[in-house]
């Protein structure tokens, strides 16, 4: 059965026993990557994104060719992976060294990241006993893949009033029910066209990146959703109005980033994106936009526009117009702020396959600055919920 490693070692004869015992378990020649350092290792990330079984990492590893092997590559290697994102994450990660004293000193620091670490040296064996019963995991999952258990997983930031608006949707929900994580879910089914979806909805324990990224991140590992979809309220930025349906196209943290000795801000945004087909069908919607706005007795004095473009996310709410200009500094088009599409947008793509296809539709209720009330809450709850509804039935149709 074919699958892919990637294995990032320096040492030639090193490469030469991995690579021998990976072909008696199994593994096929072309299905061996070899990366010297650790520019070839991000490489081949790159090159392979999304389709490595297995990652078999040397504690000591040059960052170029010709430098010195040292911890600090494979460290940093592992951070970009799995703490910053940069690099879709292969399915297992796993550390290698022949050195008992590079062992020693760097094996906290890798198993905060890895699973396991292989000591592979002369008259070792144990390794090769490790690996194999890894192999045959990676075998066992890809014999076995996961599928899709539910078409449409809903999820919110706030119960009230952002859930409230999904549980108001015609579909018919079962009782809530928990994850045993923290997470309550419902259970819902609903006909379209000649089609019975099954449908999830869920809001997040508390507002913020970090927790909608593991509410979603828990969702997907149990239910595999065809579509993710989060709804609510946003803050408005330059350009928008009260009540204006946002369809974020991407999204990032506004306040990652390194503060300068100098006391200014380096902001460096790791953007992710919403799925492209799910955005197209969202842009479509400018009538049902302004209808829905006519059809509301509370509502914001001026009709509702459709606007597509970036929100970005930070973990604290924002009433200060100031921001504003740092917002639109990072990415000149962006259009809305809230504390939880980037973290939704993270755990979406950097799950295992399959992944879901991914959108965040919010309505602006304030304008990021200090004049937040909470008028029009429900009105903005009810439009992104409603017009997430709409992006749905377009899918499947």
């Amino acid at each position: 059965m074919k699958f892919k490693v990637l294995v990032s070692e320096d040492s030639d004869s090193k490469i030469a026993v991995i690579k021998s015992e990976l072909l008696k378990l199994g593994a096929e020649e072309d299905g061996i990557i070899v990366a010297k350092s650790g520019v070839d290792t991000r490489r081949a990330l790159k090159e392979h994104s999304g389709s490595l079984n297995l990652m078999l990492l040397d504690l000591a590893l040059p960052n170029r060719t010709g430098d010195l092997p040292v911890p600090e590559t494979g460290m940093e290697l592992l951070k970009q992976i799995l703490d910053d994102g940069e690099y879709v994450a292969p399915d297992n990660i796993v550390g290698t060294t022949a050195d008992f004293e590079i062992l020693s000193a760097f094996e906290s620091g890798f198993n905060k990241y890895t699973t396991q670490i292989l000591l592979i040296s002369p008259g070792e064996q144990e390794w090769k006993f490790s690996l194999s019963k890894l192999v045959k995991r990676i075998e066992r999952a890809i014999a076995q893949p996961k599928d899709h258990k539910v078409d449409v997983c809903f999820v919110t930031a706030l119960r009230y009033p952002e859930l409230e608006s999904i549980k108001e949707l015609p579909i018919a929900w079962s009782p809530e029910q928990s994850l045993g994580n923290g997470v309550l879910f419902q259970e819902g089914t609903m006909v379209v066209g000649d089609k019975t979806l099954a449908f999830i909805c869920a809001h997040s324990t508390q507002m913020g990146t970090v927790a909608a990224s593991f509410m979603t991140a828990a969702l997907i590992d149990r239910f595999c959703p065809r579509l993710l979809i989060m709804t609510g309220i946003c803050g408005g930025l330059p350009g928008t109005r009260l009540g204006d349906l946002i369809i974020s196209n991407r999204s990032w943290d506004w306040q990652s980033g390194k503060w300068l000795h100098s006391g200014l801000f380096e902001a460096a945004p790791d953007h992710k994106e919403a799925t492209p087909e799910l955005v197209g069908l969202a842009q479509t919607m400018e009538k049902f936009v302004y209808d829905f706005w006519i059809s509301q007795v509370s509502r914001p004095s001026e009709p509702s526009s459709l606007r597509v473009g970036p929100m970005l996310s930070g973990s604290a709410v924002v009433e200060d117009k100031s921001k504003h200009a740092t917002f639109l500094h990072q990415h000149r088009k962006a259009i809305a702020v809230d504390m939880e599409c980037y973290g939704v947008y993270f755990a979406a793509q950097m799950c295992a396959s399959p992944r879901p296809k991914v959108l965040c539709i919010k309505a602006v209720s304030d304008l990021a600055d200090r004049n937040k009330k909470d008028k029009f809450q429900k009105y903005c709850s009810d439009i992104s919920a409603v017009a997430a509804l709409e992006v749905v039935k377009m899918y499947y149709r």
